[in-house]
C-alpha cells in the first residue's frame, strides 16, 4: 500500500533500523539527508541507507496526488554502505528489536540481557552513540507503524489498529508520535491514502520485517 499526498506532506527525520528503496508511483517526491538532496520519480527509485535520518516531501494535490511505496531492503542493496562499517551499530540493534517485537517492553534490564552485558553498559553504549533508550523506543515504534501503513495490503489499517501493532496504547498516542517525531498530520495522512477506497478496513495482516 503506497503513501498517498492529496495535500502538501512532509516528513522530517524519518529513520528505520534497514535500508529503504523509496519508489514514486505518482508524482514526485524530494528526499533529502545529511549528504544531498534527490528527486524520486516513477521510474527512478532511490534507497537511503540504514538508521539514516531523512526528510520527504510529497507535494501532492486533490487533481495530481503524490504516492512512494516505501520497501525494507537487505544493507547490500545500497551501494554507499559498500565496505563502511556500520553507523551506531548498538542503536540500530535496539531498533530492530523494537520493529522485530514493538509490543515488548523493553528496558535497559532487558536489553542487558539480551546482548548479555550490565544494563549500566547498555546505557553507556547508547549514549556514546548519542541515543537514550526511552526517546529511541518511541521514535521507532512511531516509525514502525509508518512503515505499516506503507507496507499493508488491502484496505487502509485504522489508527487503532496500526497503535496496536507499534506497541502504543492507543490512536492518539500514535497520532501524537507520529506529530511529535516526524511532522505528521495523522488525520490527514490517513485520510488521503484511504480516499477512494470503498472496502471497510476489517482485518489488516501483522507487519513483518527485514531482517537486521
Amino acid at each position: 500500500m503506497p503513501l498517498v499526498s492529496r495535500h502538501h506532506f512532509r516528513f522530517a527525520r524519518l529513520r528505520f533500523p534497514f535500508a529503504v528503496h523509496v519508489q514514486a508511483l505518482h508524482g514526485l517526491a524530494s528526499l533529502r539527508d545529511a549528504n544531498a538532496r534527490r528527486e524520486v520519480r516513477p521510474g527512478d527509485p532511490f534507497v537511503v541507507h540504514a538508521f539514516a535520518h531523512f526528510d520527504c516531501d510529497l507535494p501532492g494535490t486533490w487533481q495530481q496526488p503524490c504516492a512512494i511505496v516505501l520497501t525494507a531492503v537487505p544493507d547490500s542493496e545500497c551501494p554507499r554502505l559498500a565496505g563502511k562499517p556500520a553507523d551506531r551499530p548498538w542503536s540500530r540493534q535496539l531498533a530492530s528489536l523494537v520493529f522485530s517485537r514493538p509490543d515488548t517492553d523493553w528496558n535497559a534490564e532487558r536489553l542487558a540481557a539480551q546482548w548479555q552485558v550490565p544494563a549500566r553498559v547498555v546505557r553507556a553504549r547508547l549514549f556514546a552513540e548519542g541515543e537514550a533508550l526511552h526517546p529511541l523506543l518511541r521514535e521507532q515504534r512511531a516509525a514502525h507503524a509508518l512503515h505499516a501503513l506503507a507496507s499493508a495490503a488491502g484496505p487502509v489499517p485504522s489508527l487503532d489498529l496500526l497503535a496496536a501493532h507499534a506497541g502504543l496504547r492507543s490512536a492518539s498516542a500514535l497520532a501524537r508520535g507520529w506529530q511529535n517525531w516526524f511532522g505528521i498530520d495523522a488525520a490527514r495522512l490517513m485520510e488521503d491514502c484511504g480516499a477512494g477506497s470503498r472496502t471497510p478496513p476489517a482485518t489488516w495482516p501483522g507487519f513483518v520485517p527485514a531482517a537486521a
